[in-house]
């Protein structure tokens, strides 16, 4: 069943000859369900990546912290707390190279990766879902 979503457009301009010229049109465009739902999964589709972009950017931060051999206090002590379990599934999988005080937490980059494709599955899964057959988007 379409939907139908009407808007006015109001434009106010000033021209050479008079003060003030107004003009008022209104325009109509129907929506089909397909264009709906296209629009939930995509969504959809944005929470995923946007929870991934987060997670991925503390761990990013955590790499980089660690790198630098950044001491566990203040703000390096909270993103070390949170980034900890993102990154557990994945320590001891790899070692972690250390030079004098830091070193390269590979469990976080890692984590990192597997993330990015654990979004992309799900991402995937909601259109599959969720878009019909008809769909014309990619």
């Amino acid at each position: 069943m379409p939907v139908e979503v009407r808007k006015e457009v109001t434009t106010t301009s000033e021209g050479p000859v008079s003060d003030q010229v107004s003009q008022t049109a209104t325009t109509s465009q129907v929506s089909t369900n397909t264009e709906v739902q296209d629009a939930h999964s995509d969504r959809g589709n944005a929470w995923i990546w946007y929870l991934v972009g987060i997670i991925d950017l503390l761990l990013v931060l955590d790499i980089v912290f660690k790198l630098f051999g950044a001491k566990s206090v203040g703000f390096a002590s909270f993103l070390y707390s949170i980034t900890n379990f993102f990154a557990a599934p994945f320590r001891g999988i790899f070692p972690n190279p250390k030079i004098e005080g830091a070193y390269f937490d590979t469990a976080a980059f890692v984590a990192i990766i597997v993330y990015i494709l654990v979004g992309w599955i799900v991402a995937r899964l909601i259109d599959l879902a969720t878009r019909p057959a008809s769909s014309k988007k990619i």
